[in-house]
């Protein structure tokens, strides 16, 4: 509306006999207020008609710009408070929740799982971008850092049932570990590790389980390639292999176990899974080669099992 009313304007002062640039500055000086005065005499009734329009409808448009770049900013205000206000409602609501620190390579995958498992979680990473990728995927998410008390009781760490700390730096998955258990003594925590030595640090620092990423796939390589474990099972119908499962059992637990050879314990756990580690309960988890180990109480045993022959157990129990 307003290039149609300046370009009428123009050609009214071209009309009159104006010069082209003058007729231009005329336009320009008046749409913007300048107050400059004008380049000629306004004596025709007609150009001073012609100039009151200009100066009506340049004004409302000016305004009508101005408002529609300030509704621009106000709505996206408005849009992030919105979306703050319901994120901190989400988060008040939620009980029994898991907390997971990190949303890197490892959280993705474990934050995935959770909700697979139907298991409410809440991530918090200090990467906005990662953040927003969380957000995404349809988990509630704050951008922070999970080794501020504040933070962590923003996510209601109190209220929470475990945490998670996935960071690749043990140093910070130390410090998390530290903080989340003085505000919560009953959460459960579990922590990864990068490094063997960072294991019982992260265990008197309040973790309850930690893990070794890193380890446990050595471990499982190893035991592939000198026990010739086939590593692409054929158990699923779709001739994909399915996901493997490791859990720890504790002799102390077992008490069949007790005394018995890693051979004799190996064919033992045969339906179970494959023994891929032993450790002490408070050591590393190691592959171990000698089959003829006596194992005792304090021992652990690292097993892998996919998941398909865990439901053929079950179906064969049942």
């Amino acid at each position: 509306m307003c290039l149609v009313v300046s370009v009428a304007a123009v050609n009214g002062y071209l009309a009159e006999g104006w010069a082209p640039l003058d007729a231009v500055y005329m336009v320009v000086i008046t749409l913007f207020g300048i107050g400059y005065g004008e380049v000629h005499p306004l004596d025709d009734p007609l150009l001073k008609i012609q100039t009151i329009v200009l100066i009506v409808v340049g004004g409302l448009s000016g305004l009508y710009s101005v408002g529609g770049f300030f509704e621009l900013v106000t709505q996206g205000e408005i849009q992030r408070a919105l979306g703050v206000r319901r994120m901190n409602q989400d988060l008040k609501n939620m009980q029994g929740h898991t907390i997971v620190c990190g949303f890197g390579r490892v959280g993705k995958m474990l934050a995935d799982d959770l909700r697979n498992r139907h298991v409410d979680c809440v991530i918090i990473d200090s990467n906005p971008q990662r953040v927003q990728d969380a957000e995404r995927r349809g988990f509630v998410a704050v951008v922070g850092d999970a080794t501020s008390d504040e933070v962590l009781m923003q996510v209601g760490v109190p209220r929470a049932a475990a945490l998670a700390c996935v960071l690749p730096n043990d140093a910070l998955n130390v410090f998390i570990t530290l903080t989340a258990r003085e505000i919560n003594p009953r959460l459960e925590i579990v922590a990864r590790a990068e490094s063997p030595t960072t294991e019982r640090k992260l265990r008197r620092s309040g973790a309850d389980h930690v893990v070794m990423p890193a380890a446990i796939g050595a471990i499982r390589m190893a035991q592939i390639i000198s026990d010739g474990i086939d590593p692409h099972p054929l158990c699923s119908s779709n001739g994909h292999s399915e996901p493997t499962d490791f859990q720890v059992i504790s002799v102390a637990a077992c008490s069949e176990l007790e005394n018995k050879t890693l051979q004799e314990a190996r064919r033992m756990l045969r339906e179970v899974g494959e023994v891929v580690g032993v450790g002490e309960a408070n050591g590393p988890v190691v592959v171990e080669h000698d089959e003829m180990r006596r194992l005792n109480a304090a021992d652990i045993l690292l097993l892998a099992s996919d998941r398909c022959s865990i439901a053929n157990r079950s179906a064969r129990q049942s």
